[in-house]
């Protein structure tokens, strides 16, 4: 068995032979690398070859030993093969001969010690690093490219820290008024008065094909914008729409629209408008008042609007107290505050300070209704005043005098109070014609 290793060894040593020609330092660091490697994958070979013709079981036993010596001397030769110029780059390169397609390593690298192996794989290993970093900036070239091609515009980098509210672009405007204010489009909502049953169908089918809203409630709901009335009536719907401000339109408007597709202006369509109240003559003094009114309080909020006028309503800047039965309260209070109106919860005496306006109806109230002090309310310069001067404010033109609508307690104290004064004028004019007499006597 050991003549016929021997025999190998002779066989690999008469085959290696060295080159001595001269070479520059690259050229030989660069050949030192590729021959130690091939060297180092022949030795492998040539071990394993070794180890397959070992028949005795202690050789094929693998004993492996950890030098703390090599260990910091590969790291060492790690560290100097790095750079170009080290010594160890200048080494003769080792060259392996192929005999019959098979590699051979020289006698001398089989009795290699362990720093030398660790050089040779650290050859290796520096090598094919080299060789990928090599090859990597032609592959970033590659993509880099192949991105170009795809995106025309650079893209903005990205943001660290998000906006917390990042900016709305505006948004477009249809129409300019007064060469400041846009002309916002709102979405036409719509209640509906006065109409029979098949109208109110035909009608709210009707404004929902054309975009609108309709809102079926019995009382009068602020967010509305237009109300459709077959026949102007003193009840709450109608007033509240008028004390708002709101579109009250005739039924023509809808049967218009419905012929274009579309909501059209409103003017030529608007109670109290010439070209509606024209065509029907037979309608009550009371319903052309209401017709007017509505017009002009339209008219008369939207201008207040404009110019930027407190304009809440045809009640702005009331704060009003309701004493009245609670069959009517409700009514009463959302029509004063559609208008603008501010109204107190409750009658105490604390509130008088605060009210402008006192609504009372003590007739329906019942015996165990609260009532409020009518006369401490009214020497806080509080109007008390009958229910009915709010509907009368708003329908009659000019504004009705509020002395008219005093309650019973208010035109008894005025009463009193006129019958006390002239008394003590009468009394005054009694004493100064006594007084002049008396000069008269005493100068003659």
């Amino acid at each position: 068995m050991r003549e016929t290793l021997q025999r190998q060894l002779q066989e690999i040593m008469s085959a290696t032979k060295l080159d001595n020609c001269p070479r520059t330092p690259d050229s030989v660091g660069r050949s030192a690398r590729n021959g130690r490697s091939r060297a180092l994958g022949a030795l492998r070979q040539s071990r394993q070859a070794i180890m397959d013709i070992n028949t005795e079981p202690s050789q094929n036993e693998q004993i492996i030993w950890d030098d703390p010596t090599a260990r910091e001397e590969r790291a060492k030769l790690a560290d100097n093969l790095q750079w170009p110029g080290s010594p160890s780059q200048q080494s003769e390169p080792l060259h392996v001969n192929s005999i019959n397609g098979e590699m051979e390593v020289p006698y001398y690298k089989q009795s290699m010690t362990d720093s030398e192996l660790a050089e040779i794989a650290a050859c290796e290993v520096i090598e094919a690093k080299k060789n990928t970093a090599a090859k990597f900036p032609a592959r970033e070239e590659t993509e880099t490219s192949s991105k170009d091609s795809q995106i025309l515009t650079p893209q903005a980098p990205s943001i660290a820290f998000p906006i917390a509210n990042p900016p709305v672009p505006p948004q477009p405007k249809d129409q300019v008024e007064d060469g400041n204010k846009p002309k916002v489009k709102v979405q036409p909502r719509f209640q509906l008065s006065s109409l029979n049953p098949q109208e109110r169908i035909d009608y709210s089918h009707l404004i929902e094909e054309l975009g609108g809203v309709v809102l079926d409630k019995q009382c009068f709901d602020p967010s509305c914008t237009h109300i459709i009335v077959g026949h102007p009536l003193r009840n709450e719907k109608y007033l509240a729409a008028m004390a708002a401000g709101k579109w009250i339109l005739h039924r023509s408007y809808l049967e218009a629209c419905r012929a274009v597709g579309i909501f059209i202006e409103e003017e030529d369509y608007e109670w109290g408008s010439s070209s509606i109240l024209d065509v029907l003559p037979g309608i009550s003094a009371q319903q052309r008042k209401l017709a007017v009114a509505a017009l002009r309080w339209r008219r008369t909020l939207q201008s207040e609007r404009k110019s930027n006028i407190c304009a809440e309503g045809a009640f702005c800047g009331w704060t009003v107290i309701l004493n009245v039965d609670q069959s009517r309260e409700a009514g009463f209070r959302r029509l004063l505050q559609s208008g603008g109106a501010k109204v107190l919860p409750s009658h105490s005496l604390s509130n008088y300070k605060e009210a402008t306006h006192l609504f009372a109806d003590f007739s329906k109230l019942k015996p165990d209704d609260a009532r409020v002090n009518v006369l401490e309310a009214f020497s806080q310069k509080v109007n008390c005043l009958k229910p009915e001067y709010i509907a009368d404010y708003l329908m009659q033109e000019p504004t009705p005098a509020m002395e008219n609508y005093y309650l019973p307690e208010v035109v008894q104290c005025l009463e009193k109070g006129l019958d006390s004064s002239r008394h003590s004028l009468s009394r005054k004019r009694k004493v100064s014609g006594d007084a002049s007499t008396l000069k008269k006597s005493r100068l003659k």
